[in-house]
C-alpha cells in the first residue's frame, strides 16, 4: 500500500513542474506589458508637456530634458502664477505685505515706468522664469498690462507706480489743539490735545499751496503742522505750518494752506497737486488704494477693492453717501486719498466701522461729491486763530440739535439758539431765540462746537453775515443778518455757550 501511494506521488511531478513553469511565464509576460504600456505613457505624456512649453515661448529642447514634475511646475510658474512678486523677478523683503488692506512696501525693487503708471499700466520690466527656463517675456506686451478696474498677473507692478506716482501729493497732518476737561470737585482745566491726519494737495494760488482734508482732522486746532513726501538732506525742511483755508462741517471737509515761502526749493520741486479723478465711474471690484498717515506714523499704503457704492452712513450725527472699500482704514487716515489704478483720487478716506467682529468696513467722501464744496473752500481767505483777548463777541447760547430732532419736526440743519444775552452783538444784530443759525461768514456749521471753533478765527470789530432760520407759522424762512463782533466781556460776565442736547452746559466760548 505504501508503494502504491509513492508511485502515483512519482507520477504527479511533471505535472506540477509544468504548472510551475507556466505561472512564471505568465507573471514575467505581465511585468513585461505593464514595463511596455508605461513607457508608452510618458511618452505620450511627454509629448503634451513639451507642446504646452512650445505655446508658452518656451524652449521644446530644454523642457524635454526636464522631469515631467519640473515641466509642469514650470508652467504653472510662467502662465498661471499671478499676484506674487517672485513670478517677477522681484526682490521683496519679508515685511512686505501686498494682501488687500495691509500695509505695502514702496522700496521694492521694481523698475517702473512714471508715465505708463499714470494711465494705470504697468511699465516694462524683466520677468525671471523660476522653473529654470532661462526664456525672457516682454512685460510691456499686452499680457503684461492692468487697465483699472481688472486684474493682471502685474498688478503688484501697478501698485508700486501708482503709489510712487501719487505719494508725493499726500501730506501727513498734526492738529495741537486744547481740551477743557472737566473734573468732579475740582472744577475745568485745558489740556493740549495732538491728533493726527492725511491731506491731499490739490493746487495753489500765487502765495500758498492748498490741501484738502477732512474737517475733524483740524477741528479745535491751535496749530496745524504738514510734514511732505519728499527725498531731501534736511528731514526738518519736510515740516511746515499750516493755516485754515476754509471749512464744511456738515460734509466733513476742510482746506488748509500752506505759505509757498515757508516751503523749500527742494521739496517744492518735488511735490505737487494730486488727479482727481470721477468716482462716477467707479464699479465694486475694481481696486482700490489708499494712502494715509496711519496712527500718525508718517504715509503708508494700504490696498484692496471697491467693496459697495453710495453706503448710506451716519458719522457724527451727519448721514451721507459714501464708497466702501476692504483697504485699510486706520486712525490718522482721515483725509487721506483712495486711489483707482490710475493713480487719481476717487475718494478722500473718512471713516471706519470699529466694532467686534467687523473687518474691512473703511469709508471714504466720493470725490465728485467733496470736488464742489473744495473748490468753493479753496477761494476763501485765510485766517489764523485770533488771540484771546482780541477775539469777537456774540452773546449767545446754543444747542445742538439730534437727527431725530430734526427730522420728527422738520428742523433744518445748523445751530439752536436757546439764549440771546440782552444789549449783545447778537440781539444788535436781530438775532432771537429759537433761531437756527446754518452759517457764518457763508461757512456752514451743523454743531455747537464747531460753531464755537469757528468764532475762534474772528476778531473784534469784524462785521459778518450770518444765516439764519427762523420758524414762521409751522414752517422755517431764511434770513441774512449781518453782525458786528465786540470784544470779549470781563471775567466774570455771560459768555457764550453751549448747550448739550440732553442739558449740561459747556464751558463759555
Amino acid at each position: 500500500m505504501k508503494d502504491d501511494r509513492n508511485q502515483k506521488n512519482d507520477n504527479n511531478t511533471p505535472l506540477l513542474v509544468l504548472v510551475f513553469f507556466l505561472t512564471l511565464g505568465v507573471i514575467a509576460g505581465g511585468i513585461y506589458f505593464v514595463s511596455k504600456l508605461t513607457g508608452y505613457l510618458n511618452e505620450v505624456q511627454t509629448v503634451f508637456l513639451q507642446e504646452a512649453d512650445t505655446e508658452n515661448g518656451t524652449d521644446a529642447a530644454d523642457a524635454g530634458e526636464n522631469n515631467a514634475d519640473a515641466d509642469i511646475d514650470a508652467d504653472e510658474t510662467a502662465g498661471t502664477e499671478t499676484g506674487t512678486d517672485a513670478a517677477a523677478g522681484t526682490d521683496v523683503s519679508p515685511e512686505t505685505e501686498t494682501a488687500a488692506g495691509t500695509d505695502v512696501s514702496t522700496d521694492t525693487n521694481i523698475n517702473t515706468d512714471e508715465a505708463s503708471g499714470a494711465s494705470g499700466e504697468s511699465g516694462s520690466t524683466d520677468t525671471d522664469n523660476k522653473s529654470g527656463d532661462e526664456n525672457e517675456k516682454d512685460a510691456s506686451s499686452d499680457t503684461g498690462k492692468t487697465q483699472r478696474g481688472s486684474f493682471g498677473q502685474d498688478e503688484t507692478l501697478d501698485i508700486v507706480s501708482v503709489v510712487t506716482k501719487t505719494m508725493p501729493s499726500v501730506v501727513a497732518i498734526t492738529n495741537l489743539s486744547v481740551q477743557e476737561v472737566s473734573y468732579m470737585y475740582r472744577g475745568t482745566a485745558e489740556v493740549e490735545s495732538v491728533s493726527s491726519g492725511t491731506g491731499i494737495i490739490i493746487g495753489e494760488n500765487d502765495t500758498e499751496l492748498l490741501i484738502a482734508t477732512n474737517y475733524h482732522v483740524v477741528e479745535d486746532a491751535v496749530s496745524l503742522t504738514v510734514c511732505f513726501w519728499a527725498d531731501i538732506s534736511d528731514e526738518e525742511d519736510l515740516l511746515a505750518e499750516a493755516a485754515l483755508k476754509g471749512i464744511n462741517e456738515s460734509a466733513d471737509l476742510a482746506v488748509i494752506a500752506v505759505e509757498l515761502d515757508e516751503i523749500s526749493d527742494e521739496v517744492l520741486g518735488q511735490v505737487y497737486a494730486a488727479t482727481l479723478g470721477s468716482s462716477a465711474a467707479l464699479t465694486i471690484g475694481e481696486p482700490a488704494i489708499a494712502i494715509g498717515n496711519a496712527l500718525g506714523y508718517g504715509q503708508s499704503v494700504t490696498y484692496g477693492i471697491i467693496s459697495a457704492l453710495n453706503r448710506s452712513i451716519e458719522v457724527d450725527g451727519v448721514t451721507g453717501n459714501y464708497i466702501q472699500t476692504d483697504a485699510a482704514i486706520n486712525a490718522g487716515n482721515s483725509g487721506g486719498a483712495l486711489l483707482n489704478a490710475a493713480g487719481e483720487v476717487i475718494g478722500i478716506n473718512s471713516a471706519k466701522v470699529s466694532a467686534s467682529g467687523v473687518e474691512g468696513m473703511g469709508y471714504a467722501i466720493p470725490i465728485d461729491d467733496a470736488r464742489p464744496v473744495l473748490e468753493e473752500l479753496m477761494g476763501r481767505e485765510t485766517r489764523e486763530r485770533a488771540d484771546e483777548e482780541t477775539r469777537g463777541y456774540l452773546g449767545i447760547d446754543t444747542q445742538d440739535i439730534s437727527s431725530e430732532t430734526r427730522e420728527l419736526y422738520d428742523i433744518p440743519e445748523g445751530v439752536y439758539v436757546s439764549r440771546v444775552e440782552s444789549g449783545s452783538p447778537a440781539e444788535d444784530a436781530g438775532l432771537k431765540q429759537g433761531d437756527i443759525i446754518s452759517a457764518l461768514d457763508g461757512i456752514s456749521v451743523l454743531t455747537s462746537d464747531g460753531f464755537s471753533n469757528l468764532m475762534e478765527y474772528y476778531s473784534a470789530g469784524e462785521t459778518v453775515e450770518i444765516e439764519i432760520y427762523r420758524a414762521n407759522k409751522g414752517s422755517y424762512t431764511a434770513k441774512t443778518l449781518s453782525v458786528t463782533f465786540s470784544e470779549q466781556p470781563e471775567e466774570g460776565g455771560q459768555g457764550q455757550r453751549s448747550t448739550p442736547p440732553f442739558g449740561g452746559m459747556t464751558p463759555s466760548w
